[in-house]
């Protein structure tokens, strides 16, 4: 979608609402085991956040959306300088919660505006925008909407962008058989072919295990 692209998305794909079935279960089981450790939200909002009818009954389609934020210098570069400080580079800019909200509500009025020019009776449609701030999949669903797949390290990978892609969502009354664009998933064989595990770059060994970032997030203990 060209307007998109103007509004500095680098990938878009919209799938059905229903189109990643297993999400729910596969949150429930991810909860039962405890990986989820003291973030009790994930377990309180699990039923809103299994599918997007759960948390918005209306919903036909969802739009996924992914801007880039990868690196202009090679992040490494700086490795092995141990007295010059490193800031991670999805932070380096600005807050992507404002950037990439912004122009999700700017794409949401574009939506409105031509919905509405296109049917007779002049009316739009009605749709939702998140970003990470929402119980929310993001991932499973943008992987259903062929933006890419979820990698072993949990992010999704783009063919184009790697992993270096901040997505959004607009959830909408339009149904998926309208004129935005879709795009195939990728093949799984891709995945297939990389090792069980990533030892040699995962501090907990391999990674279903609990992830160490867990421990920073802020929590309220006794």
């Amino acid at each position: 979608m060209k307007k998109a692209e103007e509004l500095g998305f680098s990938a878009i794909g919209v799938a059905r609402a229903d189109a990643a079935p297993r999400t729910a279960e596969r949150l429930r089981e991810w909860l039962a085991s405890g990986a989820h450790g003291d973030m009790i939200w994930m377990e309180e909002t699990a039923e809103r956040r299994g599918s997007p009818a759960g948390l918005w009954p209306e919903v036909r389609s969802v739009i996924s959306l992914g801007m880039s934020y990868a690196p202009e210098a090679d992040p490494l570069a700086l490795e092995g300088e141990r007295d010059v400080g490193r800031i991670s580079v999805y932070a380096q800019g600005g807050d992507y919660h404002d950037v990439i909200k912004k122009a999700l509500k700017h794409l949401a009025r574009w939506l409105v505006e031509e919905a509405a020019a296109s049917t007779r009776s002049g009316q739009g449609c009605a749709l939702k925008v998140f970003v990470d701030t929402a119980p929310v999949m993001e991932k499973p669903l943008a992987e259903a909407a062929g933006l890419g797949w979820q990698g072993k390290h949990t992010n999704l990978v783009s063919r184009r962008d790697g992993s270096w892609l901040f997505l959004g969502a607009i959830y909408t009354t339009l149904g998926s058989s309208s004129s935005l664009p879709r795009r195939p998933p990728p093949p799984l064989r891709i995945v297939q072919r990389l090792p069980r595990c990533l030892p040699d770059q995962c501090l907990s060994g391999p990674l279903p295990a609990r992830c160490p970032p867990l421990h920073l997030l802020p929590h309220d203990r006794a």
